[in-house]
């Protein structure tokens, strides 16, 4: 004897299937927006900045993100060039090089952001091959 379902419980089967499809999408929906939530390592934020208790910026820098100050290798054939280090920039203007960092008082600090060598090159122009360090100031 066979049994066949009724149309009731095939109904039934199909918004179970359903309501645990929502579920499973509405849980992948909330993981990428707690993934979306994280920290930003390309931004030091005042917050941070506070937590280390640093005197000036590369202070701050060498203890966040030391991985702002590395130099991005060589940019020019000649020997007598230095491997190239990240620009400073305050505000988004030109400011210096990277020993200019210790001159920036953490507590006129909003945040510091690092832009790789292709976004700063677009962002600021020609001669940021190893990228910027762009500190926003309290106004």
């Amino acid at each position: 004897m066979k049994h066949f379902a009724s149309s009731r419980d095939v109904r039934s089967a199909g918004l179970a299937l359903t309501a645990a499809a929502i579920l499973l999408l509405s849980g992948c929906v909330l993981a990428s927006h707690s993934a979306s939530e994280t920290v930003d390592t390309s931004v030091i934020t005042e917050n941070e900045i506070d937590s280390v208790h640093a005197f000036n910026a590369l202070e701050a820098i060498s203890k966040l993100r030391p991985r702002f100050l590395v130099s991005r290798g060589k940019v020019s054939l000649d020997p007598k060039v230095p491997p190239a280090l990240p620009n400073v920039y305050i505000d988004n203007m030109f400011y210096g090089d990277v020993t200019t960092l210790r001159g920036i008082a953490t507590g006129s600090i909003d945040s510091i952001r690092f832009f790789d060598a292709a976004n700063a090159q677009y962002k600021f122009g020609a001669g940021n091959m190893a990228g910027v360090i762009d500190i926003f100031t309290k106004h």
